[in-house]
């Protein structure tokens, strides 16, 4: 773990990193859901193209031991606009740390998340599209009532991949779907897959983000 930074973060890098040819990384910052810590979703990268280097931070407010969040709740479905916007501006603050810090390729770092690091990832990419390559959005939605700035012109054709379960007990799939249309819409360039599960990541979710980010790489 690695504390220096202005988030507790995980690192995994990839095996290239050995090789004097290469200098910067494909890079995933995976952000965990809430109620989970930094050491969660790296553990995917086993299951996904080992050519990227992971960093996973660990959410910002303690909710008990081990137990974090990228902003508190006051409303299920509709983050508090201010401390989401909050949330936004920590992670463009660790984008620069982590950029300056460690190999990472600017033009291919892409945000990984579930749940309500799905609601990071996906509204950081809307509202900053030219920090980010792409985004993988598990089990989450687009805040549309938290007052986003989108940048509808740098979203344009801007990759993105949806997974969703549809038993999800916790974000309803029509969440989902209502982010959907709102990607396409916007013109980006989404692939969206729905899935027999509830709040979860299965064998045939990671299957179809692999293959996704396989492609991002060629």
């Amino acid at each position: 773990m690695t504390s220096q930074l202005s988030l507790h973060h995980l690192t995994q890098f990839p095996a290239s990193i050995f090789s004097e040819a290469v200098s910067v990384f494909p890079t995933i910052l995976a952000l965990h859901g809430r109620g989970s810590n930094e050491s969660d979703l790296i553990g995917l990268a086993d299951y996904l193209p080992k050519s990227f280097l992971w960093i996973s931070p660990r959410g910002t407010f303690g909710l008990g031991l081990d137990s974090y969040e990228w902003f508190q709740i006051t409303q299920i479905g509709k983050p508090d606009s201010t401390r989401l916007a909050n949330a936004l501006d920590t992670m463009d603050k660790f984008i620069d740390e982590i950029i300056e810090t460690y190999p990472v390729d600017k033009a291919k770092l892409y945000l990984l998340g579930f749940s309500q690091g799905s609601i990071i990832s996906m509204s950081y990419a809307l509202t900053k599209p030219q920090r980010v390559a792409g985004v993988v959005a598990q089990s989450g939605y687009i805040p549309h009532e938290s007052g986003l700035k989108i940048d509808e012109a740098g979203t344009k054709h801007k990759p993105f991949i949806l997974t969703h379960g549809i038993q999800d007990p916790m974000l309803p799939v029509d969440w989902a779907r209502r982010s959907r249309d709102t990607l396409q819409k916007l013109g980006t360039n989404l692939e969206y897959h729905e899935f027999n599960m509830g709040h979860n990541i299965s064998a045939e979710s990671i299957a179809v983000i692999n293959t996704w980010l396989e492609n991002q790489l060629k």
